[in-house]
């Protein structure tokens, strides 16, 4: 089948990769414009044009998908499907019409589960055990549309959104690759949401990783794993000897212990929560690397007493 591919982010990159092993013809390649990042605020390249370009396909750059400029590009390919996969912008009615059989999208959660921006960070946020991909018929309301297939996967406690994400990427490519095959040969019967289970999932912000060591230890280890590596799970640490310094948690381990004041390391050098304590395996001091929690340890001169507190 002929088809264009629309897609940005990291989690596209496996999707457009199995496409172009695929027996299928892949018309045309999508992404937004290279943007300024980082520190130096220079043009980057989206993850899927770095990942064209090193296949060796052509890309175009739209501002805007529903341009018309862009309808004309995607119309001149005489595709049959359009593929949508961590795209970024919304997909109108005339993009949505342009092909025989329309659009579909890769979701990464199970749809009607966390529609929405970032499915895997608050999958892991909210303690979820399972999730999984979706491809699904793109409409107009977000990840409203009626379900092709979906794959469910357990999530690892000690899973953080980063790996998640690029697990859920490969599962999702070999869904992509299922649902074009079902189009191609005019099996596929999507199935319509049930709109009473419908939860949301909204892009992060950073107050979301902020730390409340009053919540129970699990709670608060689904908090750093779910918001790593953005916006990470924000804490400050307060030692007698370097004073307090500004920290994000990237990995931790919920363990049995005796209760404390929340926040406070304990002889051990695992934390208190509200209920339960955290052991900490990575830190991430304020302008420095991330690091290991026993060099952390070592360098802050951390001891029994030291805590931790919510930034003000």
């Amino acid at each position: 089948m002929r088809l264009v591919f629309c897609g940005s982010g990291a989690f596209a990159v496996p999707t457009l990769r199995a496409l172009v092993e695929s027996c299928h013809d892949l018309a045309c390649v999508i992404t937004q414009p290279a943007r300024p990042a980082g520190r130096s605020r220079k043009c980057r390249p989206t993850p899927v044009a770095r990942a064209a370009e090193q296949i060796g396909l052509e890309v175009c750059e739209f501002e805007d998908i529903n341009s018309p400029q862009s309808l004309q590009r995607m119309r001149n390919t005489d595709a049959e499907a359009i593929c949508v996969v961590d795209y970024g912008q919304f997909i109108g009615r005339q993009v949505r019409e342009l092909t025989p059989l329309g659009a579909f999208n890769l979701h990464a959660s199970l749809l009607p589960e966390l529609r929405g921006a970032a499915p895997v960070n608050w999958a892991i946020i909210r303690g979820l055990r399972r999730t999984g991909v979706t491809t699904f018929a793109i409409v107009r309301e977000m990840d409203a549309g009626p379900v092709y297939l979906q794959r469910a996967t357990d999530i690892d406690p000690d899973e953080t959104a980063e790996e998640l994400r690029g697990r859920l990427a490969d599962v999702g490519a070999e869904l992509v690759l299922e649902t074009v095959g079902l189009l191609a040969g005019g099996w596929a019967e999507p199935k319509p949401q049930d709109e009473s289970a419908v939860t949301y999932a909204p892009r992060l912000k950073k107050s979301d990783g902020l730390i409340d060591w009053t919540a129970d230890a699990e709670c608060v280890r689904n908090l750093i794993h779910g918001t790593w590596p953005w916006p990470g799970g924000q804490t400050v640490f307060r030692g007698r000897h370097k004073g307090d310094v500004p920290v994000v948690l990237g990995r931790a381990t919920v363990a049995e212990g005796d209760a404390d004041a929340p926040g406070k390391v304990g002889g051990d050098l695992s934390v208190a929560t509200g209920r339960g304590r955290l052991v900490i395996s990575e830190i991430k001091p304020a302008g420095r690397r991330l690091m290991r929690w026993r060099d952390f340890v070592n360098g802050y001169r951390v001891q029994h007493g030291d805590h931790f507190e919510a930034p003000t």
